[in-house]
């Protein structure tokens, strides 16, 4: 039997099904891959360098750059510059924030700190430190991919009303950045900036008062350091004031403008303001013009100035005219002295006559006064601390002497320091005191007043003596600058000593005498009684004469 088999017949696979069967997995992860890498690169801005001084914490493919509090970018790599004086920080950032990378855009590294203006950046604390951006869009500009970072926040004051002033100090009194501004302990502004002054003589401050409060401004407005604690002594007691725990913790600076009906707003920095270093020091007394009529001058002195110090005051008939801003002594062989030159700076607009108009250029009126006879020397400003200043006075005779330039100097004529140590000079003027036999006196005069002998007239007589003795010791120039407690008691005493005296020229019976002569001794009695307990008050407690009993 014949079988027949179905033949068999070969079937070819068309391409589509073999690629369909093998490569369709991994075709579909290459285009999703694809996919996503033109993704990732799309998203991709470009990639810039950031100029820092120093590395403040920040983290390779951790740090963000943010904007708005929103990442923008991404801290790629962190290396030195060339000069090895910083790092270039290189960032890559978002493809949105390509229009924000121009000019005027501004980067700075945000980290915890505790500063004059508070404590800041805390968010860091979890976060960890990052760069902040301040930019505005533009569109047109030209995107720029180098920037130099600041060292301090940027304060975008676009936005803000107010104006810029310029202040000057000789330190940073302890200032930066942020530092407040009050007006009447209302906060009004802050300081943007504390600077080197060019010559190095002095620091620049420059701060932003928001309006409304720079209607309060004006050439006139005094700008001092707000102090902690002050402290006061005058004839009305101690005053003692703590400022606010907040003052405490941000020092800033406040100002105040005299009462006036009418002035005109100082606008911005045209106009440059000293800065003082307490209130205490802006209340003193000035004449003058101020800062464009301030010049140079020296002296020349033999004299001990162990307690003058930088700062103290140039003062002319009791007004402060200038400053002392440098000292420097040497010996010199020649003489066996040691000679000190002091630098100080004399606004000389304070020695225009009040008649004069033309004050554009002021030092004419003080080296005028020089060759009339103006004179410097170094004055004692009290008994007790010894503290010494510089005092301007008409001690020298008209056209003998000017202004000296030597070395490009100019060097003021001095004459010699009448000051002796007062508390020395209390000294004395007891020690005469308890030389006087007051109480042999009074026992004497006692013992005779009964039968107004000749022995009377003699012990009067001697009250004469004791009388012109104290009223040479109360005319003593040095004694006026005593306390007003000692003057009433020498006083008190010369006018019953006085009192005294006046009785030998009287005429009358022996009674009227026994009386005059009754209540003379019996005021000088207490006289002498006030001056035994000043003596030993002051003994054990030189001070007193100063702050009193308590």
């Amino acid at each position: 039997m014949q079988v027949h088999e179905p033949k068999k017949h070969k079937t070819r696979k068309s391409v589509t099904s073999w690629l369909t069967s093998i490569w369709i997995v991994p075709v579909a992860a290459l285009l999703i891959s694809g996919w996503f890498a033109y993704q990732y690169f799309a998203q991709l801005g470009p990639e810039i360098r950031i100029h820092f001084k120093e590395n403040s914490g920040l983290q390779a493919n951790q740090s963000y750059v943010k904007y708005r509090d929103v990442p923008v970018g991404v801290v790629k790599e962190i290396a030195l510059d060339t000069e090895g004086e910083g790092v270039i920080i290189t960032v890559r950032m978002n493809k949105e924030a390509e229009p924000y990378l121009h000019e005027g855009t501004k980067f700075w590294i945000v980290k915890p700190e505790v500063g004059a203006s508070g404590i800041s950046g805390l968010d860091t604390l979890l976060s960890g430190t990052y760069i902040q951006m301040y930019a505005k869009r533009d569109t047109d500009a030209t995107v720029k991919k180098y920037f130099e970072g600041l060292d301090r926040p940027w304060i975008d004051r676009d936005n803000d009303t107010g104006y810029r002033y310029h202040l000057s100090a000789p330190d940073s009194r302890n200032l930066h950045p942020g530092s407040p501004v009050y007006y009447r302990k209302i906060r009004v502004g802050e300081i943007e900036e504390v600077t080197l002054a060019e010559d190095g003589t002095r620091v620049d401050f420059s701060v932003f008062i928001h309006h409304p409060y720079t209607d309060y401004i004006c050439k006139e407005t005094k700008f001092w350091l707000m102090s902690n604690i002050s402290f006061t002594f005058n004839h009305s007691g101690f005053n003692l004031e703590l400022a606010p725990m907040s003052h405490i913790l941000n020092s800033g600076i406040a100002f105040d403008t005299p009462a006036r009906i009418e002035h005109e707003p100082q606008k911005g920095i045209s106009h440059i303001f000293f800065l003082y270093k307490d209130k205490l020091a802006m209340q003193k007394k000035r004449i003058g013009l101020g800062k464009s009529h301030r010049y140079h001058y020296y002296l020349l002195v033999d004299e001990p100035i162990a307690k003058l110090d930088v700062g103290a005051p140039v003062e002319f008939f009791g007004f402060q005219v200038g400053s002392v801003v440098a000292m420097h002594s040497d010996f010199d062989n020649s003489v066996k002295k040691i000679i000190s030159t002091i630098e100080t700076v004399i606004d000389t607009s304070a020695f225009a006559d009040r008649a004069d108009k033309d004050l554009n250029d002021t030092r004419p009126f003080f080296e005028n006064a020089v060759t009339k006879g103006l004179r410097a020397r170094v004055a004692q400003s009290d008994p007790i601390t010894g503290n010494q200043y510089i005092e301007l006075v008409y001690e020298g005779q008209e056209g003998q002497r000017g202004i000296e330039t030597v070395g490009g100097r100019k060097i003021i004529p001095t004459v010699s320091s009448n000051d002796v140590d007062i508390a020395q000079k209390f000294s004395q003027i007891l020690d005469k005191v308890n030389a006087l036999d007051i109480e042999g006196l009074v026992e004497s005069a006692r013992k005779a007043i009964d039968d107004n002998s000749k022995e009377s007239v003699k012990i009067l007589k001697s009250f004469a003596v004791v009388a012109r003795n104290f009223k040479k010791i109360s005319s003593d120039k040095d004694l006026q600058r005593a306390p007003k407690r000692l003057i009433a008691i020498l006083d008190q005493t010369q006018k019953t000593l006085e009192a005294a005296n006046g009785l030998l020229q009287a005429d009358g019976g022996k009674s009227a005498l026994s009386r005059e002569i009754t209540i003379t001794l019996h005021e000088l009695t207490r006289a002498s009684q006030a001056i035994e307990r000043l003596t030993t008050k002051l003994e054990k407690n030189p001070n007193a004469l100063i702050f009193g009993d308590r």
